[in-house]
């Protein structure tokens, strides 16, 4: 790391010339000017026995003449002395001189020869040293002391040493695993550092180092980046210089973590490149400690390239020379063992694994604690090595519940803090369900934590909002975030100069720095609640099925991604039940979209085709089987109100369609199943309007404004994004059924003075709704943008966000003008994203829907998206939730113009009568899929591709199913009586299935 100890070294020639024009180091004897060569060639190994001798000499003139200057000058040679050994390696040295010099430094009180900021300089270090040393404790106090004696001097000369023992302070929080303190730091630090090219270097490796822990791997490498070209060109520093090979391996280590070839590529000639040069420095102390740091780094990039033998030869060799340099017992150990134990354990050789993972949590405990990320990483790999090589035995369920629980302690403590893509960043290396689901002997553990872990990113951004809400000045910093990284975005799409990226970039980081003052109110009473709260909110006849996808450690999973189900009953223990494999999910969904797709061809083409090989019918019994059928067979007799949550791409699995066994859909075997993001959104108790309490706000695009779409030099540095979206849309038709639709709903909504009907609406007045409508319904296109490498059921795995910011763009709904915005966007013309008319899943999120009951989003695919592990759909599904609205209503393929328009009017009507919404569009479903002969592949296809596509997602209890009216199509006045009718009949049945219940 850069540290600003260079002043505190510099003044060696200053004082020793006080004493004597050359001074005697043994046989050798050193003028100033000698040491400041030395000082200047970063010597450090030559400085340091040249400095033990002066101090000793000052000493011995000390204990001559006990004068206040002569122990000024001691005081002085041990600071200078302290800080090169710090700089060596030599840490317990470095704090046994720099502590003598403090003490002598406050007694002394040598004000008449010193300013006063060489004290905070030798606490500086001293803090530094203690750190080194593993006195975490004590250098906080040295730090902190720094920092207040930087604070005694006026504002305007504070920095950049003051920001750099604020900096120094974050590293060790960082370091001891206080993550968000640390964070708060070094985003509070930046833009005071000046032009002191030390100063900038510690800031910008602080920022990637800290990036690099909260897995925002992206960032991380272009901090470290900045910092290594200032060490370069601002230091003149070479790339041979230790400093700057330590960047050097910390930016391929950085890349090696991103998923991207190009970036894997880079890493390799990073980490090439700082071993090779450590190698040439020679055999000093400080190029052993550094080679062994770089053998490390290159073990992992072998990992990577699945050569584990190699891999484990360089960890070996790493740990053999930090052992001998530094002791066996050092903490700077335990990365070393924790490769060790990993090699070992991908090679097969469990025992010698988890004698090294033993090992790293040991030094761990000892030093900086157990709630240390590091730490928890080793626990858990330690638990997963007793898995893999004894099986389920008790040593093994007891391991895997006391390392789980501590990862879930770290696990509250990450997610609270940062931006959403940070979070998100984080989230991708999350494992935390992978022992219990492999292990499978413990079905209330994996339920509570499931109920610990799924979707909290979702629900900390919610509770934000309401803290918003609440607190004007982090909501316009929120706004003011929000926008700038809108901005930022624009630029990266536009391929703006990079001098405008780095501009709005900062701006971005000091926003950042401001929001991190501010409380946030992240966590809810509902996120320690048990398993048990989520039965009690249980009726009678109903059942919660909380999906997990995790990794296989079984030896018949070949550590492949399988599915598996947690169930809870209103009554009796939670249940744990094994599902297919990710890849049954893939084949079916792809099978499904694949005749889904030749259906369309078949009744919108005049021509003809040959269907895919596979029947859909083949598709939905396959999928049943592997992902239902183990379910259904746990469920009681007389279950017919199903909530299930769930999971990564069964996310994209519409269970009302499913078939089973005798070719019936499930939406004719049970009352009405509802999709949740997680079991804690059955404990949700917010309440609520009556959809007829509110105004309900209908919007609808039939027709899209004229436009023209030249053609555009793709290497003039047009609009990738914009470019991509035409690609998409350009071919979007009119759509007549949007008018039907608007008008059939319009005839059947309440008549609310603040309802708005809008039909081919603008972005613009879409922004404009007045208030938050009870019904916010939408009848336009919608788009998601194709993937490189997407499967058939979407994205499994996202990117690094902050170098792929494209997944908060890649859906949207469509908007009357958005054609033309993007045409001209794709020239270069300047069309602002609230403006362009598409509503992309990251701006839907800011819209007024804190009191809106149901959002129905009648467009194709617009609940696709990305899935992430662990925490919902990042699509416009998200951005809706995290608006406010309560339920969604969502397609999962195209919507059929011709048909819809019927199935909105019946699903509306429904949910008028009864107050039902989950209930209503599952008895919609079924109504329209009774009486398809599923063993007529034509009728089957058909009637999946119109009613099948609707899923509903909602926040609240599973309310009981009720009995549904028969819907005709009276005037307005009988259906007013027919409504108070069915009323009253709901109540009643309502009111007597409680009483069952109760009873």
């Amino acid at each position: 790391m850069f540290l600003p100890s260079w002043r505190a070294i510099a003044v060696v020639t200053v004082f020793a010339g006080g004493a004597a024009a050359v001074l005697s180091g043994g046989e050798e004897q050193y003028s100033a000017e000698d040491v400041g060569r030395l000082l200047s060639d970063r010597r450090y190994h030559d400085l340091q026995p040249v400095l033990q001798r002066i101090e000793q000499q000052w000493a011995a003139e000390v204990r001559r003449e006990d004068s206040p200057l002569n122990r000024y000058d001691w005081a002085r040679t041990l600071h200078s002395l302290g800080a090169v050994e710090k700089k060596i390696g030599l840490a317990e040295d470095a704090v046994q001189h720099l502590r003598l010099a403090r003490d002598l430094t406050l007694e002394g009180k040598f004000n008449d020869f010193d300013p006063p900021v060489v004290l905070a300089e030798l606490l500086d270090n001293l803090g530094l040293a203690e750190t080194a040393a593993g006195y975490y404790r004590e250098a906080e106090e040295s730090l902190k002391n720094a920092i207040a004696e930087h604070l005694k001097f006026p504002a305007n000369i504070r920095d950049p040493w003051l920001a750099a023992s604020e900096n120094n302070l974050g590293m060790l929080y960082l370091l001891t695993g206080r993550y968000e303190e640390a964070g708060r730091i070094f985003h509070q630090t930046v833009n005071r550092s000046g032009d002191n090219h030390e100063a900038l270097i510690l800031q910008d490796e602080c920022l990637g180092k800290y990036f690099y822990v909260m897995r925002s791997y992206a960032k991380a490498a272009e901090y470290l980046e900045k910092a290594r070209q200032n060490a370069l060109t601002l230091g003149g520093l070479g790339k041979e210089s230790p400093e700057v090979l330590s960047l050097t391996g910390q930016i391929g280590l950085a890349l090696l973590r991103l998923p991207d070839a190009r970036s894997k590529e880079l890493a390799r000639d990073y980490l090439g490149e700082a071993a090779k040069l450590t190698r040439a420095l020679g055999d000093s102390r400080m190029s052993r400690l550094a080679l062994a740091s770089h053998l490390s780094n290159l073990g992992s990039l072998e990992l990577e390239q699945e050569r584990p033998q190699a891999a484990q030869d360089l960890f070996k060799e790493s740990l053999a020379i930090l052992e001998e340099q530094l002791g066996k017992d050092a903490p700077a150990l335990a990365p070393c063992y924790t490769n060790v134990g990993y090699s070992s354990q991908v090679l097969g050789h469990h025992e010698e694994a988890r004698q090294a993972y033993q090992k790293a949590v040991e030094l761990y405990r000892n030093s900086v604690g157990t709630s240390h990320q590091a730490c928890v990483e080793a626990e858990l790999n330690y638990a997963e090595s007793l898995f893999l090589s004894t099986g389920p035995t008790k040593e093994t369920l007891a391991a895997i519940h006391q390392h789980t629980g501590n990862a879930l302690d770290l696990f509250e403590d990450i997610i609270s803090f940062g931006t959403e893509r940070q979070r998100l960043n984080w989230l991708r290396e999350n494992h935390l369900l992978t022992l219990p689901c492999s292990l499978g002997r413990d079905p209330a553990f994996i339920a509570d934590t499931l109920l610990r872990t799924k979707a909290r990113i979702i629900d900390s951004l919610l509770s934000e909002k309401t803290t918003a809400s609440r607190d004007p000045q982090f909501a316009s910093l929120s706004d003011d975030f929000e926008r700038k990284q809108r901005e930022l975005d624009d630029l990266l799409f536009r391929k703006a100069e990079q001098k405008k990226i780095t501009e709005v970039h900062d701006e971005i980081t000091a926003l950042e720095a401001k929001l991190r003052t501010l409380p946030r109110n992240s966590t809810t009473s509902s996120f320690s609640a048990s398993w048990k709260a989520v039965q009690n909110t249980l009726s009678a006849g109903s059942a919660f099925v909380d999906y997990v996808r995790y990794p296989d450690l079984n030896p018949s999973g070949e550590r492949s991604h399988a599915y598996g189900a947690i169930l809870i009953l209103p009554e009796g223990e939670p249940e744990w039940i094994p599902l297919g494999t990710e890849e049954d999910l893939h084949f079916w969904l792809g099978v499904l979209r694949a005749r889904l797709e030749y259906r369309t061809y078949v009744l919108t083409s005049t021509q003809s085709t040959n269907p895919p090989l596979l029947r859909m019918s083949s598709a939905l019994q396959g999928l049943h089987d592997r992902f239902w059928a183990p379910v259904a067979a746990h469920l009681p007799e007389g279950t017919d109100t199903i909530g299930i949550s769930p999971d990564a791409g069964l996310n994209f699995v519409s269970f009302a369609v499913l078939l089973d066994g005798q070719k019936r859909f499930l939406a004719n075997k049970f009352r009405q199943l509802v999709y949740y993001t997680s079991a804690r959104d059955l404990l949700v108790e917010e309440k609520q309007p009556a959809l007829q309490d509110g105004p309900w706000a209908v919007i609808a695009v039939p027709e899209f404004e004229a436009h023209h779409r030249p053609e555009v030099d793709q290497g003039r540095g047009s609009d990738e994004l914009s470019r991509s979206i035409l690609d998409n849309i350009e071919g979007f038709c009119d759509i007549p059924g949007a008018r039907e639709e608007l008008k059939r709903i319009e005839r059947i909504m309440p008549r609310h003075p603040g309802k708005s009907v809008l039909p081919n609406a603008s972005e613009e007045e879409v922004r404009s709704l007045p208030e938050s409508p009870v019904v916010l319904h939408f009848s336009s296109h919608a788009f998601l943008l194709p993937s490189a490498d997407q499967g058939a059921s979407g994205r499994v795995e996202l990117d690094d966000l902050d170098q792929a910011p494209d997944h908060f763009y890649r859906s949207g709904l469509v908007l009357t003008e958005a054609k033309r915005a993007h045409a001209a966007r794709e020239e270069g013309i300047t069309v602002p994203f609230r403006r362009d008319g598409v509503l992309f899943s990251d701006e839907v999120k800011n819209l007024p829907l804190q009191n809106t009951r149901l959002v129905t989003l009648s467009s194709c695919n617009s609940g696709m998206g990305d899935s992430v592990r662990g925490d919902g759909v990042l699509g416009l599904r998200r951005g809706f939730t995290l608006a406010g609205s309560s339920s969604i209503l969502m397609s999962l393929w195209p919507v059929v113009d011709d048909s819809t328009p019927a199935f909105m009017e019946m699903m509306y009507r429904l949910s008028l009568a009864t107050d039902r919404v989950g209930q209503s569009l599952w008895e919609s479903q079924h109504r329209n899929l009774v009486e398809v002969d599923t063993a007529d592949d034509a009728a089957l296809e058909e009637a999946v591709l119109r009613y099948g596509c609707f899923v509903l997602s909602q926040r609240g209890p599973l309310q009981q199913a009720v009995t549904m009216p028969e819907i005709r199509d009276p005037s307005h006045g009988r259906w007013a009586i027919g409504l108070a009718v069915v009323g009253i009949l709901v109540f009643l049945t309502t009111r007597k299935r409680r009483r069952s219940a109760h009873a």
